[in-house]
């Protein structure tokens, strides 16, 4: 992917043109003429992108998710193709079923049956492969595909699961996820499982479990991207020892700019970078108004504490239906755009939407 190219001044001068009309792109005097303005933005950011793979390290695109939503859309994968975003982690959500919104944020509600988790994690991730199996797709399956798929102009998925509840605290289901195309697997989510702690509840383990670390160690074998988001402070730091490839910390934000549950402390954010890993700030703006300002201040927090080489993005598409500064793919078209007028260089770009994020798959898949 190359930011930009050209001349240099004229360049930044289109891309803080875009920044202004993007702001305005919903106003005008109809729903029809907005319509066709959004598109013209989109294909505009989408030209400021051409090169390597941009990659999205956490989303839920089309919400397939979701029980009852059938197929995913074809729409999406064209909004993801028309936006510039390459690739996608498309992360099926392990507990699900037993977790649910309450005032206290979201939480587990009721204990699983067994299977439960399994059965629910496995009708999700099916409805990507069948557009998968139909090419609308392409799988990040091996070291190489996400680059050779995204160069032939394809739309890419990474199968992901947020939560390894559907293990059940058995290293062995890693290699049934692995054998239907999951690449990577966030180890916990917004339920305390049998592999670790998680941010938002009173720790029980104590850190990872000896499950965990097994999960970790086959996931490892079998060339997986080992994620530590929603991790526990003690959880993530035995996770980035036990684990040979650098680990991903797919969305999060910096708790020194904004104390909240799901962020991280800039000593964890520094663990991160020390052990090569990388981490997916996401467009957060609660208590913030929904623009894109507070997500680039964020970006600019990560890169200053971890360095540029470790620093990615997550959109959490459809995860996040309000408190975003990126609800729908057509509005990443001002990313590249805010990032060069926000002082971010061209080589930040490039690292930053998708050079990081490659390398990490890359040294995840070549596997032990």
């Amino acid at each position: 992917m190359t930011c930009c190219t050209g001349d240099r001044p004229s360049r930044r001068a289109f891309l803080t043109a875009l920044m202004g009309a993007v702001a305005a792109a919903c106003a005008g005097p109809g729903p029809e003429a907005s319509t066709r303005r959004e598109r013209d933005l989109v294909r505009q950011g989408a030209a400021t992108l051409g090169g390597a793979p941009v990659v999205d390290l956490h989303a839920h695109p089309g919400r397939f998710t979701r029980v009852a939503t059938g197929e995913l859309p074809m729409g999406t994968i064209a909004e993801m193709r028309e936006a510039g975003v390459a690739c996608a982690f498309f992360a099926a959500v392990g507990d699900g079923p037993v977790i649910r919104r309450e005032p206290r944020g979201i939480r587990n509600y009721r204990d699983p049956e067994p299977g439960e988790l399994r059965r629910s994690a496995l009708g999700q991730l099916e409805r990507v492969r069948i557009r998968a199996r139909e090419g609308a797709l392409g799988l990040v399956l091996a070291p190489g595909d996400l680059a050779r798929l995204s160069a032939e102009g394809r739309t890419v998925a990474l199968l992901a699961v947020e939560g390894g509840d559907p293990l059940e605290g058995d290293a062995r289901y890693v290699r049934e996820l692995h054998r239907i195309g999951v690449r990577s697997i966030q180890l916990v989510h917004y339920r305390i499982n049998e592999l670790g702690d998680i941010q938002t509840e009173t720790p029980r383990h104590g850190g990872l479990t000896r499950a965990g670390g097994d999960v970790v160690a086959e996931m490892n074998r079998l060339g997986m991207v080992v994620d530590a988001a929603h991790a526990s402070p003690d959880t993530l730091s035995a996770l980035l020892a036990a684990s040979r490839a650098p680990v991903i910390v797919s969305h999060t934000g910096p708790a020194e700019l904004r104390p909240f549950a799901r962020h991280l402390s800039d000593d964890l954010l520094r663990a991160v970078a020390t052990r090569g890993g990388v981490i997916g700030v996401w467009p957060l703006t609660r208590g913030h108004p929904a623009s894109l300002d507070q997500f680039l201040a964020d970006l600019r927090h990560v890169k200053g504490v971890a360095g540029i080489d470790h620093t990615a993005f997550a959109t959490d598409m459809t995860g996040m239906s309000t408190f975003t500064a990126i609800l729908t793919y057509p509005e990443f078209a001002a990313v590249p755009a805010a990032l060069l007028a926000g002082g971010f260089t061209e080589e930040d770009c490039r690292k930053l939407l998708g050079g990081n994020a490659l390398r990490v798959v890359e040294s995840a898949l070549g596997g032990a």
